[in-house]
């Protein structure tokens, strides 16, 4: 269990909820990734909030990112990362 990597995670996952729920959006798949996160699951965490925001089209930005990536390169499994579709990636709003 790395406490840092989990709260990086469980803060990518915020702005995630955020994000859809800005879209008039709900996604409960996320309520799940923070399961496992809460359960010691953090690695399968990253694999399933990867899938997630492939799959309902969520935004991250490059902030964002390199915020999971770092906690998967805590864990030992910044591979899982690399998995997000890079056309989800947005600038960071100090770029625009």
């Amino acid at each position: 269990m790395n406490s840092s990597a989990d709260n990086d995670i469980r803060a990518v996952i915020d702005t995630l909820k955020q994000r859809a729920s800005a879209r008039g959006e709900t996604v409960p798949a996320l309520d799940s990734v923070l399961n496992l996160v809460a359960n010691g699951e953090a690695e399968i965490a990253i694999d399933y909030l990867v899938n997630t925001a492939n799959a309902f089209r969520l935004p991250l930005r490059q902030d964002e990112y390199a915020r999971l990536l770092s906690a998967a390169a805590r864990l030992d499994y910044a591979d899982g990362v690399t998995d997000i579709d890079p056309s989800l990636l947005l600038p960071d709003p100090d770029d625009t």
